[in-house]
């Protein structure tokens, strides 16, 4: 992930993006909280998908952690 990357990350606070991680999983995010320091910095988010009706939707009731070091790219969410 780049520094233009965490930029935006940081950012998207309650917004849906596009995060991939180094083994190539993708995700549609919402991002909940990034953490940038100490030993072990991590984002954590809601994986969504869009719904019927154009708002965002959770997929399950539980949040998502991901090290910022198993990220491999952050992008705006495009329809």
């Amino acid at each position: 992930m780049t520094d233009i990357e965490l930029s935006l990350l940081k950012a998207s606070i309650d917004q849906v993006v596009d995060l991939e991680t180094t083994s190539g999983d993708l995700h549609l995010a919402q991002i909940l909280f990034v953490f940038d320091e100490g030993e072990t910095p991590d984002v954590f988010y809601l994986k969504v998908e869009p719904g019927p009706d154009g708002e965002f939707v959770a997929r399950g009731t539980t949040g998502h952690s991901l090290l910022l070091s198993d990220i491999a790219a952050v992008r705006p969410y495009q329809p």
